[in-house]
């Protein structure tokens, strides 16, 4: 996750500081307390419960994702929003198997239905419930390289299908919902400040221009052509746009502003930010394509007269192992400007970059200073590698949230989720990813308490399963 907050002072613009909750573009959403699936037993050592989770964007848009962090716990409590991000910033940046889980996305549930699924296996029935665990036991092999067993019977043919040689893989990235980036870009007037690139899989994108000199500064293609309010479809990679000041305009800034409607496709990443108690939640992928309403936004900066110009802007670059800090002058004097601890020196109309180092599962929290009281910070979580427990996830319940009931598994595969429930001790010292409450998933320390009356519901066999207190699908987990 990447946020930022600018503040510009001193004699450059007359701007105060402007934080933002969350990235200025893709879709936002906030996990829901629940998951649909079942019991998978994961190498032979645990039982975890695996599923779709379900996503709600403000809008009220909910979106159905799996995991693809095995180790990280989901924490379902607190509510944790999470945003639609690239592969490159994610686990799958490194993972020569993430086009055998866009595969299976793209042809299992519930992109797929029920009765071409149950054909494909030759079983006679195959309930959402299985279908589920089936398609979320699948791709924990080639996100986390884990061997997930489902106990049912049928999730188990569903896995084994999704996994066998029937599975080529889809090799393209699924195109952003809406992106405008840099969120930020300075300039002299009398200049084209930019480029923002802009990429949607949207079949039109409306744009708008707001702020000082609305009425004269013009957004232009690369070519200088203007747009004109509506970019019709389909939205070419990498559209380049600019804002056009005239000479002569007095300081200062302007928002450009991209709305649409677009398909937020299957096999798009969603990673969490840090919760108020410190926590991340686990990396998701969507599982189906969903329509929803997404808007994006960036700022633009101009001056007159001479000196430096800064900007910045930064992106998690999983492949560096941290977070790669743009720094651009557009002014006609030579700039230094801090990034972290580190000091660089842009001359005019030059950019220069750092990669910020960052450990894994680990908040960052960077900040770039330059001439002129320009400053801005990025904050966000390297979450780039599978297998890693966050730091400081704990082990044990929080003073007076010992649970009273807890599901165990069977010790021998079933073929439908367990409904009993029994008192479980909790572990007190459990090593991270081996058994423990902040793990995801429901072992035998693990309460899973009930959606309706304190109980587990299974509606006929699709079991929606709802966990209070801790999250789900990590560690433990699925």
């Amino acid at each position: 996750m990447l946020t930022t907050s600018l503040a510009l002072g001193g004699g450059l613009f007359a701007a105060g500081a402007a934080a933002a909750d969350t990235p200025a573009s893709g879709v936002t959403a906030v996990v829901q307390n629940k998951m649909l699936g079942e019991k998978i037993d994961v190498d032979g050592k645990r039982t975890v419960d695996g599923g779709l989770f379900t996503l709600k964007t403000a809008a009220g848009e909910e979106l159905r994702t799996y995991c693809i962090d095995f180790d990280n716990p989901v924490y379902l409590d607190s509510g944790a929003k999470y945003h639609e991000s690239d592969w490159s910033s994610s686990s799958l940046n490194s993972n020569a198997n993430a086009p055998k889980i866009r595969w299976i996305l793209d042809n299992s549930y519930p992109q797929a239905n029920l009765k071409s699924l149950a054909a494909a296996i030759h079983v006679d029935d195959l309930t959402d419930a299985d279908a589920a665990a089936g398609t979320q036991a699948a791709i924990w092999k080639f996100s986390d390289d884990k061997n997930a067993v489902p106990q049912n019977d049928n999730a188990k043919k569903l896995r084994d299908y999704l996994v066998s040689d029937v599975n080529k893989g889809v090799a393209a990235e699924p195109k952003p919902s809406l992106t405008l980036t840099p969120d930020s870009a300075s300039g002299k007037s009398g200049s084209k400040l930019g480029p923002f690139v802009l990429n949607s899989s949207a079949n039109e994108v409306k744009l708008a221009v707001s702020g000082d000199a609305a009425d004269k500064a013009k957004l232009v293609d690369k070519d200088g052509k203007p747009v004109n309010g509506t970019l019709a479809g389909p939205i070419a990679k990498d559209t380049q746009l600019f804002l056009d000041v005239p000479a002569g305009t007095p300081d200062g800034k302007a928002s450009i502003a991209a709305t649409a409607d677009a398909n937020v496709l299957s096999g798009r990443v969603f990673m969490s930010g840090v919760d108020d108690n410190g926590r991340h939640s686990q990396t998701m992928i969507l599982a189906g394509s969903t329509k929803v309403s997404v808007a994006a936004q960036a700022k633009a900066n101009w001056k007159q007269g001479k000196g430096a110009l800064i900007d910045s802007s930064a992106k998690v670059e999983c492949a560096s192992g941290g977070v790669r800090v743009s720094v651009t002058n557009t002014g006609d004097e030579a700039g230094t400007a801090t990034v972290g601890k580190q000091q660089v020196v842009v001359q005019p109309g030059k950019t220069e970059s750092v990669v910020v180092k960052v450990a894994e599962k680990t908040a960052y929290d960077i900040t770039v200073t330059g001439p002129n009281g320009y400053t801005k910070k990025f904050t966000g979580v390297l979450d780039c590698q599978t297998g890693v427990t966050p730091t400081g996830t704990p082990t044990v319940p929080a003073t007076g949230t010992t649970p009273t009931t807890s599901v165990t598994p069977s010790s021998t595969p079933s073929s439908s989720a367990s409904t009993s429930a029994a008192p479980a001790p909790v572990s007190t010292s459990t090593a991270p990813g081996t058994g423990g409450l902040a793990q995801t998933g429901a072992n035998d320390s693990t309460p899973i308490l009930a959606a309706v009356a304190g109980g587990l519901v299974v509606a006929g066999a699709a079991a929606v399963f709802v966990l209070r207190r801790r999250g789900r699908h990590g560690g433990n987990a699925a």
